[in-house]
Parts: C-alpha cells; sequence; structure tokens
C-alpha cells in the first residue's frame, strides 16, 4: 500500500525527464488564468459559483506538482459543481480535460488519463438531458473540446519524444546487464576454469610423485596461491552476478570455447587418476549441420561446463557419463556422475564449487528456447538439458 501511494505522488513517470519550477510556475500562471477568465466569463455571480472557479483552478495548480491527487479533486469538483449549479463555468469544468493533458505528457497510463475526459462528457451530457441544464452547457462543451483538446493534442505530441528517451535508455540498460552477464560468463568459462585446471594438474602431480620431497612443498605453495586466487575471482563474479537479481538474457560468446573432445580427454585422464571412469556417447551428433553455428557454440560451452564439473565432483572408482542424443530437430544431453554419499563431493576439488558455472550454462541454455535441470539423488549428480534447433518465436 505505501508503495501504490508513494507511486501515485510521482509528478511523472518518465526517468529520463523531470518537471522544473519553471514549468510548475507555468502551470499554476495557466491555472490562475483560467480561473481569471472563468469568473469574468459569468460575473456577476453567487459566491458558491466563484468558489467552485477557484477550487478547479487550485486542482490544475496542485496538478502539475502532484498529477493524480490534482486530478482526482478537479473531478470532483466537476462532479459537486455540476450537481449544486444550474450552469458550470469554465472552471471547473475544463479542469479534467487539462488534468488529462499534464498526466498524459507525464508519461502516465492514457486509459487512466482518458478516463477523466470520459467522465467529464458524461456528468455533461447527463446534465444537459436529465439535469434541466440551460444551453450554456454547450458553449462550454465547445471550449472544452477546443482548449481542452488543444492541450492534449499538444500533449501527446510532447509524450513523443520522451517515450522515445525513455526507450533508449530501457535499451541501453538491458545492453549493459547483458554486458555485465557476459564478463561473468566468460571470466568463469576462462580464466577461472583454466586457474582450477592448473590446480587439478598440480595436484596430480603431487600425487603421482609422493617421493620428491623437492616437489611437494612448491606445488602446495602454488596451489595455496592459485586457490586464493580463485576464490577472490569467485566472489568478485557471485557479486556481480547479483546486482541485479541475475536476470535470464541472452548470453553471447565471444570467443571460441575450448575443444570439447580436449576438456573430455582431460577429464578422463583426471578421473583415471583416481580410478574413476568416463564414458562419453553420441558426441559426433554435435557435428550435425542441422544445427545452427550459434547453438552448436552455445552447446559446446554447456556441455564442457557439464564436462569439467565431472573431473572436479566424481567421487573416487566411481563412474561419470555424458549421453546426447537428437531427433534431427533438438538435441538432449544428460550428464551424471558419481559423488560418493549423499552431501559430499570430491574430497580435493570441492572447494572449487561457486555454482556460478551451473547457473551460466541455464542462462545460455534458456537463451536458446531449451530447458536445463538438475538433480541429486543416491549418490548421483544429473544434469539434464534440452535445446531446440529453430529458435523459439
Amino acid at each position: 500500500m505505501p508503495a501504490v501511494v508513494a507511486d501515485l505522488m510521482q509528478p511523472t513517470r518518465y526517468t529520463t525527464w523531470r518537471p522544473s519550477w519553471r514549468l510548475h510556475l507555468a502551470h499554476m500562471v495557466m491555472a490562475f488564468g483560467v480561473t481569471f477568465v472563468s469568473i469574468a466569463m459569468t460575473w456577476p455571480l453567487s459566491d458558491i459559483t466563484v468558489l467552485f472557479g477557484i477550487a478547479g483552478g487550485l486542482a490544475l495548480a496542485l496538478c502539475s506538482r502532484f498529477p493524480w491527487p490534482g486530478a482526482a479533486l478537479g473531478a470532483a469538483v466537476t462532479w459537486a459543481g455540476t450537481v449544486v449549479l444550474t450552469d458550470v463555468p469554465l472552471s471547473p469544468g475544463i479542469i479534467p480535460w487539462l488534468c488529462t493533458a499534464i498526466l498524459v505528457a507525464r508519461g502516465f497510463s492514457r486509459m487512466s488519463a482518458y478516463s477523466l475526459v470520459v467522465f467529464s462528457l458524461v456528468i455533461m451530457i447527463a446534465d444537459i438531458q436529465w439535469g434541466g441544464a440551460s444551453t450554456s452547457w454547450f458553449s462550454l462543451l465547445q471550449l472544452s473540446l477546443l482548449i481542452g483538446g488543444g492541450a492534449i493534442t499538444l500533449a501527446e505530441l510532447i509524450r513523443s519524444p520522451r517515450d522515445q528517451a525513455e526507450r533508449s535508455l530501457h535499451t541501453y540498460r538491458e545492453s549493459m546487464e547483458r554486458q555485465r552477464l557476459l564478463v561473468v560468463t566468460e571470466l568463469h568459462d576462462t580464466v577461472v576454469r583454466d586457474l582450477t585446471h592448473a590446480v587439478m594438474t598440480a595436484e596430480q602431480a603431487r600425487l603421482a610423485h609422493p617421493e620428491d620431497t623437492a616437489l611437494a612443498p612448491e606445488l602446495d605453495a602454488m596451489t595455496a596461491a592459485v586457490r586464493a586466487a580463485v576464490e577472490q575471482m569467485r566472489h568478485a563474479l557471485r557479486a556481480m552476478s547479483d546486482i541485479r537479481g541475475g536476470e535470464r538474457l541472452d548470453i553471447e560468446a565471444t570467443s571460441a570455447p575450448r575443444p570439447l573432445e580436449a576438456i573430455i580427454a582431460d577429464t578422463a585422464t583426471a578421473l583415471g587418476q583416481r580410478g574413476a571412469r568416463l564414458e562419453v556417447e553420441g558426441l559426433e551428433l554435435l557435428g550435425m549441420p542441422t544445427i545452427p553455428p550459434g547453438v552448436r557454440l552455445q552447446l559446446l560451452r554447456v556441455l564442457g561446463e557439464l564436462v569439467t564439473n565431472m573431473s572436479k565432483y566424481t567421487a573416487p572408482q566411481g563412474r561419470a557419463r555424458l549421453v546426447i542424443e537428437s531427433d534431427g530437430r533438438s538435441l538432449e544431453a544428460m550428464a551424471s556422475n558419481d559423488i560418493g554419499a549423499p552431501g559430499t563431493v570430491g574430497p580435493t576439488y570441492g572447494a572449487f564449487s561457486s555454482g556460478l558455472g551451473l547457473e551460466g550454462a541455464r542462462r545460455r541454455v534458456e537463451s536458446l528456447g531449451g530447458s536445463l535441470s538438475v538433480s541429486q539423488g543416491e549418490g548421483r549428480w544429473t544434469t539434464i538439458l534440452s535445446v531446440p534447433f529453430q529458435a523459439v518465436p
């Protein structure tokens, strides 16, 4: 409720334009002019007529700073004047039209703004038909159409460039957001991946040569420094990824991914040194000519991330599988690996998990119109993805 009230009190819906004090002053002068002309046209009148004329002018002046409260007050004064007075003067009769012009120029909903004009016309026609109003109502209607219609037309002309500026700003912000997500994904898929691979290689070298007492301290020092650098980068990437809540925007690769065959070979070697094995089926399907080049590039990145995860999280003596299938219209893949007891991961490489890799893979798949799901159960981690070859409209 407070948010709704705050929204109604805003002087404009635009973020690229705000009303200045000069504009508020101009509207106050216009309100005074309408009120003065209204009183002059109907002089001498009773005090109540003058009071309604002044109230209408005040509503118009208020509408400049607080558009919706001012418009609501103007509509209420117009309705009350129709009920109480025999002939409603220029103010407040024309005030709903001028308030509509302000609302339209400030970017508020056209449907809500034009409802004030409809409301004014309805009560005017109803009073002519059933309220015994004099023919001066027709003069007021003509003035409303002339002055109010002209003001609304001018407001529509003013609104057009403001809408264009707002759309340009929205496009710019979307572009910057897309670039931010691109930087996060690219850094994770390249720098962090390569650093993690370097640590894994050093760990494997240390395990392969336990008798080399001179090499072990050097490798330990190197892996400690690289681990610290990776954690600092992951912390920065998490902060960057959470700035806007992780909206799903298209992610386009700016560089070719590492060959999937090379990633599979490295993973098979790493798993073999832990007594685990990697099985791959359907890898040749990625070369099908029906797969658009852009889709193939994203699939290689996603599958590379899944295979890299296997090298980090597959339990010793466990099994990892990558199965790729296609019906000619879409491609499905399942990546699964043993992780040991529930809730555990590989003892050496579990510290390198941040969740950014899978989130980036999910964004890539969904940007292609596909889906990616992750599940864990019975000591296995399974990721299933499906990507259509044609863009989803």
